[in-house]
């Protein structure tokens, strides 16, 4: 009896063990078999077409996620406030909406991994807070133009001189004559020879100076690459610091904000601000198109996909210079969700399919928009891939 009842428990265990497939836990399964996904209308993020389908960088985003784990799902469509309230009373899976990471939020909700950070920014009727003759000002008396032009005109000056010096006894029909006259011949061959490679009208006639304007030439053509590339990256700066909206001056207008979103927190942390609240983001862009407010602060890559599609020539964006937030997706507190699709989501980061898919909607890495790019959907080709 006890050999029969020792073989019994010894076949109970060499039997294999049925695991269930990740992401199928039946212990984990959505309520009533479809995962609900919290959505809101937020381009570029978010855009219902006029099919009632659902597109953008997170739609995108969470398809592939849902194909990963294998998990039926179905949208549901609400304004931004109540998708906080739905996640506090556990009415929804997860909202694909970027949430900025908030202390306050922590309390009742878990976030996934972040995805990035971006930056706030304001939209205001065009010239509204710069009139674009003044930035232009700005960018061309900016510090790091000014630096660059005294130290181009300083070698300029100095070679010259030496053109002079070399010259003055050899050369007195160009180099002669008066000091100052002598000194600007110099000045007039450099210039010349690094704008368009040869001074037309005054020769070198001397071995030492050839030699020098040789040498001259030789550099200007690599100064040229180098002088290029320092005023682009010195006039970008000054462009951004230009068009960079500061706190102090938001204390000087009427801003509109977002019930519920991170924007309206800050706002209501900053002393001395002067705010209205609205439910959408439409709704606080009209506000400023019909002058009840001054400007909209908001996400600047909802602001920039506005200001060139639905408000295009209508608004202007201007980042500001407060602190940047971390954003992710929202999942009721203790999902036991959030392992699953933090996997899945880090996964897809790792794949060049997260490039294409921050391509596709004209922004970077750090969540800003690309220059130049469009916000209309681009790189069909690559759409299978996020299906």
């Amino acid at each position: 009896m006890k050999r029969a009842l020792i073989s019994l428990v010894l076949f109970a265990m060499l039997q294999p063990v049925p695991f269930p497939a990740f992401g199928q836990d039946e212990s984990n399964s959505p309520a009533n078999g479809i995962f609900i996904v919290g959505v809101v209308n937020d381009p570029p993020y978010l855009i219902k077409d006029n099919n009632g389908e659902w597109n953008g960088f997170s739609a995108d985003l969470w398809k592939a996620v849902a194909k990963e784990l294998k998990v039926p799902y179905e949208f549901k469509e609400m304004e931004f406030s109540k998708l906080l309230d739905s996640l506090k009373e556990n009415k929804i899976d997860l909202a694909i909406d970027g949430f900025f990471l908030l202390a306050e939020r922590q309390k009742y909700m878990d976030f996934t991994v972040p995805l990035g950070s971006t930056r706030l920014a304001v939209a205001t009727l065009p010239d509204k807070l710069d009139h674009p003759w003044i930035g232009a000002l700005k960018i061309f008396f900016s510090w790091g133009i000014i630096k660059i032009i005294v130290l181009l005109f300083v070698a300029i000056s100095l070679l010259g001189f030496l053109l002079w010096f070399i010259e003055r006894v050899h050369n007195p029909e160009h180099f002669g004559g008066r000091f100052l006259h002598g000194i600007g011949s110099g000045i007039y061959w450099v210039g010349s020879t690094l704008a368009s490679g040869v001074c037309f009208g005054i020769s070198l006639k001397s071995l030492a100076a050839r030699a020098l304007g040789l040498f001259w030439m030789l550099v200007c053509t690599v100064m040229l690459s180098a002088l290029t590339a320092s005023l682009t990256s010195s006039l970008t700066v000054s462009i951004n610091m230009a068009n960079t909206v500061s706190e102090e001056t938001l204390r000087h207008i009427r801003i509109a904000g977002i019930k519920g979103s991170a924007e309206a927190t800050v706002l209501e942390r900053m002393n001395g601000m002067r705010y209205t609240l609205y439910n959408t983001e439409e709704d606080a862009l009209k506000a400023v198109l019909n002058k009840e407010v001054d400007a909209c602060l908001y996400d600047e890559i909802t602001l920039r996909y506005f200001s060139g599609n639905d408000y295009k020539d209508k608004i202007t964006v201007y980042p500001t210079n407060m602190k940047r937030f971390s954003f992710a997706y929202g999942l009721p507190k203790d999902s036991p969700w959030r392992t699953k699709i933090n996997v899945a989501l880090m996964d897809f980061m790792e794949k060049p399919d997260w490039e294409f898919l921050l391509s596709r909607y004209g922004i970077g890495q750090n969540f800003e928009e690309i220059p130049y790019a469009p916000f209309n959907i681009r790189g069909r080709q690559h759409r299978e891939r996020f299906q």
